[in-house]
């Protein structure tokens, strides 16, 4: 089998920024948010926001893995997803199956972002304590810190941060990966209200949001942001530098 890599978000952290990279490179196969139909439909957490299923699409969680390792046969696989997507049900057996990797974005931005198109967030769907949870499973599985991409990170210095990224995942780097035509990947259309940005860009671009307001403007958002801040400077603490 070769190569399976995960992108393990939280949500609005400029994780499909990253994975239409991985789209440009064309030597992997991208599979997008593959958990989301276990998350929302087999487990039924909460009415999906914005999803729009594809009825040929695996729901349960032994299915959606079934799917992803066979596309493996072929070429190597990246696959992006919430980490809150799975958190629940992965064990050690489950995170060896992969080369394991993390997106992490200042939950201030992540929150407001989110609350934009769903002012029903929940704290389990802004996903830090969930990712934090794969993270310390990644690093206890292989005795190493996996890679860890800071969005903020990544709209400074692309180019270094991709680079250590490919280092640490031992793929080749290609700086030619890091722009592309503005395109909306056929394998959105599920989450498409939530990825119009993604289509839009060229890169990874800054100033691609506009906020009109901040966490602090809302209390359940504050409240949250509390709860999330330690668990991202936990794994910032750890993250590839530009």
């Amino acid at each position: 089998m070769n190569k399976i890599v995960p992108l393990w978000s939280v949500p609005r952290s400029i994780s499909t920024g990253f994975e239409r990279m991985m789209f440009e490179r064309g030597d992997f196969k991208v599979i997008h948010e593959p958990y989301g139909y276990f998350f929302y439909l087999e487990a039924a957490h909460k009415e999906p926001v914005g999803m729009q299923p594809q009825e040929d699409h695996p729901r349960t969680f032994e299915g959606t893995t079934e799917i992803i390792e066979a596309a493996a046969a072929d070429k190597p696989v990246f696959f992006k997803d919430m980490a809150y997507y799975v958190s629940d049900v992965a064990d050690e057996d489950f995170m060896k199956k992969f080369t394991n990797t993390f997106i992490i974005r200042d939950p201030a931005l992540t929150l407001v972002s989110y609350h934009k198109l769903d002012p029903t967030v929940t704290l389990r769907e802004i996903g830090f304590e969930s990712q934090y949870k794969l993270f310390e499973l990644a690093k206890k599985i292989t005795g190493e810190v996996p890679a860890v991409v800071d969005a903020e990170d990544l709209l400074i210095d692309a180019a270094s941060v991709v680079k250590q990224y490919c280092e640490k995942v031992g793929i080749p780097f290609l700086p030619e990966s890091l722009t592309w035509e503005p395109e909306f990947k056929q394998e959105w259309k599920d989450w498409e209200m939530w990825h119009l940005d993604a289509g839009d860009s060229t890169g990874f671009q800054k100033d691609m949001e506009e906020f009109e307001y901040t966490v602090d403007d809302v209390p359940e958002l504050r409240e949250m942001y509390d709860k999330c801040l330690p668990l991202y400077e936990k794994m910032y603490a750890e993250r590839l530098r530009p």
